[in-house]
Formats: C-alpha cells, structure tokens, sequence
C-alpha cells in the first residue's frame, strides 16, 4: 500500500493520521492514533515548556514510532504548531521529540499553518469565496478565499486551550480586540479544528437532522450563540455527558463556542460550515483545484480508488452534460460504483454507504439528496423522503430519482450500452 502518515504536534493533542495515497494523489484516512498531550498547557509568550509536558509527548511519540515500524511506514511529515512557536525553548523540544520518533518536526508559522488547512478545506467543499478559519488549542488562523484562491492568511493565540481557564467576558473582549482589524468578507465561513467538529457532532444529535455527516454540515449562529452561553455554564462532567463531547474535549468546548461565536458576529455571518478536513490533509495537497467541477471529479475517481474499481468520470461528464444537474449525477455514477463493487442492490448499498463515508467535494446536505435518490430510483418511500424534505420537494424527487435509473440502467461500468 501508498502510505504517508502525518503527525500533528499539537498544542493540546497530537495526532498521527495514516493516510492510503491514490494514483490520482487523492486519499482516504487509514487508521488515526490521538493523545491528548497538551503539550502547551501553561505556556505563554516567551515562556518554556514544563518538562513534564516534554515527557508526556515523548510517551506518545514512543508509541507513534511503534505502530509506524510495525506498519513499515517511511514517509511521515511531523507538524509543530503553536507550542513550539510560542515557547522561548520551542526549538530545543522539537530537537529533542525529533531524536524520539526519528523524524523531522518541521516547526509551521501562523501563516503556513492556516494556509494549509484553508487549502484542505478548499479542496475537499465546494466553495468559491469566504473565511476560513482553523481554531485549535493554541491559536486562530483565519484566511480569506476569493475565487476558490487563498489570499491573506492571519494569526492570534486565541485557541480553545489558552482560553479555557478564562471568564466568558474575558474571552469575547479579548477575541474582538484582537479581530478588529479584520476585513469583512462575502461568501461563506467555513472552519476546521476538533472543537468545532465535537460542537457539529452535538448539534446533530441534538437536532432534527437526518444523516451523520459534518463535513460539509452548517451550524446557525443561533445555535452556536446558545453552545456559548450554556457550555460556560454547566460543568466539566456535564459537558462530557453532552452527546459527540468526551472528558478530553469537554475542557476546551466552551471556549471554543465563545470564540466561534464572536468570530461569527464580527464576520456579519449566520452559519459556519464544519469541515471534516484540515491541517493534517492540507500538507498532503499542492495547491488550490481550480474549479469546483474539477474538484468533484478529483474525489469521485478518489471514492472509485476506495472500492478498488477504476474510475470511469467520462460517465459522470456525460450525465452532467445531459442533465445538468450535480445530484442526479452524482447518483448514477455511485450506483455504477457500488455495482461495479458487487452489492447485490446497488440502490441500498448507494444509499447506506454514502451516508457512512465522508465523501469529500460535497456538502452534507448535498450527500442527503445524493443517496435518497439512490434509494428513492428503486422505489420511492415516505422514510427515505422524510430525510430531505426541508431540501427538495416529493415531484422533485420523483422526477429526478426516475432520472438517475434510467442512467443506471442505460449504463455499465460507465460505458453506455445503447
């Protein structure tokens, strides 16, 4: 197998992702080994890191070190962030975890750091212009997209773990001092960070919404305004039992919502959009893909790779070309997928498995019409319409499901066959 691991030194967790490398250079994640090492807890500016945080890592590196050795795992990228910057023995300590796991930490700026998560996000959402900002336990960074282009890219040590010990007042007038100077932006706000995926997780198990995925998933301001109102409110223990939140997570939530929140209502906007996507991918990825049907068609060939069958976006050209319209197909080509795969109900097995998968280049209510007319061009039930029905009308449904079969049936393994 193509591997290539990328561990992320965080300033509150570190994370090695193991990532299954395609011909296109797409990828899926593999396996995921986390710890929360809070290798910058009582760190502040210009002062070193406690030893004891130091050892913690090197604990966690040991058995990074271990579960790539045994995986034969030559490639791997470390990521420093905000602890090492921020700490006057920065580069002392990654010398030291570097002889550890027996690879470079390679030490990010603010700049790069943002940069690379904004151009995951860009590449995996189909978005043109906005913010996007990564909120981790050290710091901010906030860039601005214009044209699916990063322009400027901006940091502030306004991270989730920093904060955590501060008064909510605290943390909003420390968050709008720092971001004054900030331009507005048109477009959508789109952020990465566990923080922000542990309150997309909580706000779909607390809501009416009816599929799993965040990537792509919008939270409302008036949502994230009560997270940042309630979560400072109630304990520790509290935050745990909340549903998507762990212990580990529980200590940095609040924070997190009060940030987000101010961040929204400096920016002028009512919903920030969750992506499942961020530093750790960015560093996998050269530059921005051009346009958005290019970057659908990037992660469909990259889905085909997945089930071991190779792609055939020809097809999905062709539908698109015929029908003009993304979801219908999106469908047909993930029909001709999992029938190429060897389900022996391709419309279910449409409809099951994308709702499972994180399928990059979509949103997730994109990924809700996608497999209900995988469902609903077998045979149209109340169940599967109930899923979508804030998204699409029953006739739209109907005539579009009634399209993506008879594309499935006219094709095989992408090739038409009359």
């Amino acid at each position: 197998m193509n591997y290539k691991a990328v561990i992320d030194a965080g300033y509150n967790s570190f994370r090695l992702s193991l990532y299954t490398i395609f011909p296109n250079l797409s990828f899926r994640l593999t396996a995921s080994l986390k710890d929360y090492v809070r290798l910058g807890l009582g760190v502040s500016e210009g002062k070193p890191i406690p030893e004891e945080n130091v050892r913690r890592a090197e604990i966690t590196l040991r058995k990074f070190k271990e579960f790539l050795d045994r995986k034969g795992v030559k490639e791997v990228k470390i990521l420093g962030t905000s602890a090492f910057r921020y700490a006057s023995n920065g580069t002392e300590v990654s010398d030291r975890l570097s002889s550890t796991i027996g690879f470079p930490i390679t030490v990010l700026s603010g700049e790069e750091e943002g940069r690379y998560s904004a151009l995951a996000v860009v590449n995996t959402l189909p978005i043109e212009d906005g913010i996007i900002f990564d909120l981790g336990g050290g710091s901010l960074e906030i860039a601005y997209v214009s044209q699916r282009k990063i322009r400027d890219v901006y940091q502030f040590p306004l991270g989730a773990l920093r904060m955590m010990d501060k008064d909510p007042e605290e943390i909003r007038k420390e968050v709008r001092i720092a971001l004054a100077s900030l331009p507005s932006s048109k477009g959508i706000l789109v952020g990465s960070g566990g923080n922000l995926r542990a309150i997309a997780k909580m706000d779909l198990k607390l809501g009416e919404e009816q599929l799993d995925q965040i990537h792509g998933y919008s939270v409302s301001y008036e949502r994230i305004a009560k997270y940042a109102k309630i979560l400072p409110s109630i304990s520790i223990s509290e935050r745990s039992q909340l549903p998507g939140i762990d212990r580990e997570r529980a200590l940095t939530i609040h924070s997190a919502a009060i940030v987000i929140k101010e961040l929204m209502e400096m920016m002028g906007k009512d919903k920030v959009m969750t992506s499942a996507f961020g530093l750790r991918e960015g560093v996998l990825m050269e530059s921005e893909i051009e346009n958005v049907d290019e970057l659908r068609e990037f992660w469909l060939e990259g889905v085909s790779y997945n089930f071991n069958v190779e792609p055939f976006v020809d097809s999905y050209r062709e539908a698109l070309k015929e029908t003009k319209d993304v979801a219908v197909s999106t469908a047909f080509y993930l029909l001709q997928l999992m029938k190429a795969s060897n389900f022996l109900d391709p419309y279910m097995a449409c409809y099951q498995v994308f709702r499972e998968i994180t399928v990059p280049g979509y949103t997730a209510d994109e990924i809700n019409v996608i497999t209900t007319l995988c469902a609903s061009a077998k045979k149209f039930k109340k169940k599967y319409y109930n899923k979508v029905r804030k998204l699409m009308d029953k006739d739209t449904i109907l005539v579009k499901a009634k399209k993506v079969k008879e594309l499935h049936e006219a094709y095989e393994l992408g090739v038409r066959k009359w």
